[in-house]
C-alpha cells in the first residue's frame, strides 16, 4: 500500500500579527486553498529522498522551482500527475479521495523554513449545509433521484488540519471533520488545542461553515485526556495525545527530508 501526503508551503513575513498564526487565525486560509485548489498546472517531481524506508517526494509546478507539495511513499512516485488527485473522485455515486488514499496540504506560517501546519486528508464525503430537508434519509435507506443529485453535489475532500503553534516541532492544535452520526454526511468541525503546549487539551469546540470571529461555537463535550466524537467514514472515535504524536511523526519526518533536500527555502508561499 503507497502512503502519501501532499503538500503545500506558505511562508509568512516575519513581524507579522502573531494571531494569523495561531491555528484560528490561519485556518481560514488553509481552508480555503484545500477547498479550491488551482488544479490546472501540471506537477513535477522538483526532489526525492528515501528515509527510514520511505520516499519523501518534493514537488512543484513544472518548469518551476518552487516546492508547493510534497509526497510520502513507500515506492518512488513515478507519476505525479495521475497518482494524485486534488479533487474528489467518484466510484458511481460513493465519493473517494482518488488513487492515493492519505495526503494533504502543508505550510510554513513563521517563514522559519519548517514546516508547521498541514491539512490532510481524512477521506471523501458530503457536507451537511443549512439548506439540508429536515427529512434526508437516514444512513442505509433509499434515496431518490432528487436525494441523490443533493448527496453528490455537496461531496468534496475531507481534510483534518494540524498546527504546532509554538513552533517546536510538537504539533498541539487540530481541526477534525466530525460526522453525521445518523447519516452519510460531514455534520460539523472540531477544534482541539492544548493553549498551554503540555498535551491536556483545554480548548474544545466545534463550528458548522466557515470559520470566523463570529462563527457561533458549539458545545463539545471531552476531558484533557479525551475527546469523544463521530469519525466521518470510521464511526465512533476518539482524538488523543497519542493522536497528535501520530501526525507529529509525519511532521517531523517531512521536516527532515525538507533539509536533506536543501528545499526549506524553496517552499512557496500561495499565490493570490
Amino acid at each position: 500500500m503507497i502512503l502519501l501526503l501532499v503538500l503545500t508551503g506558505c511562508s509568512f513575513l516575519r513581524g507579522q500579527d502573531d494571531a494569523s498564526q495561531t491555528l484560528e487565525g490561519f485556518y481560514p486560509t488553509a481552508d480555503s486553498i484545500s477547498e479550491f485548489p488551482d488544479a490546472s498546472h501540471e506537477l513535477a517531481v522538483i526532489c526525492q529522498k528515501k528515509i527510514e524506508g520511505r520516499y519523501v517526494t518534493f514537488i512543484g509546478r513544472k518548469n518551476e522551482n518552487k516546492i508547493f507539495m510534497a509526497a510520502v511513499t513507500l515506492k518512488p512516485i513515478k507519476d505525479v500527475n495521475n497518482e494524485i488527485s486534488r479533487i474528489v473522485n467518484f466510484d458511481g455515486p460513493r465519493p473517494n479521495p482518488g488513487k492515493i488514499t492519505t495526503w494533504g496540504y502543508v505550510f510554513d506560517r513563521n517563514n522559519d523554513g519548517k514546516i508547521d501546519y498541514m491539512a490532510l486528508v481524512g477521506g471523501a464525503g458530503a457536507f451537511e449545509d443549512r439548506k439540508m430537508p429536515p427529512d434526508y434519509p437516514r444512513r442505509g435507506d433509499r434515496l431518490s433521484n432528487a436525494e441523490m443529485q443533493y448527496f453528490i453535489a455537496h461531496c468534496k475532500l475531507i481534510f483534518n488540519h494540524w498546527a504546532d503553534d509554538n513552533f517546536d516541532g510538537t504539533l498541539d492544535a487540530g481541526v477534525m471533520a466530525e460526522g453525521d452520526s445518523v447519516r452519510d454526511f460531514v455534520q460539523r468541525r472540531i477544534v482541539v488545542r492544548s493553549t498551554r503546549f503540555n498535551k491536556k487539551f483545554d480548548d474544545v469546540w466545534g463550528f458548522q461553515g466557515s470559520l470566523t470571529p463570529t462563527t457561533e461555537h458549539l458545545i463539545v463535550k471531552y476531558s484533557p485526556t479525551r475527546v469523544p466524537y463521530f469519525s466521518a467514514g470510521r464511526g465512533k472515535s476518539e482524538i488523543t495525545a497519542a493522536t497528535f504524536e501520530e501526525k507529529t511523526a509525519i511532521l517531523q519526518l517531512l521536516n527532515r527530508a525538507a533539509a536533506a533536500c536543501r528545499a526549506t527555502e524553496k517552499i512557496s508561499k500561495p499565490e493570490n
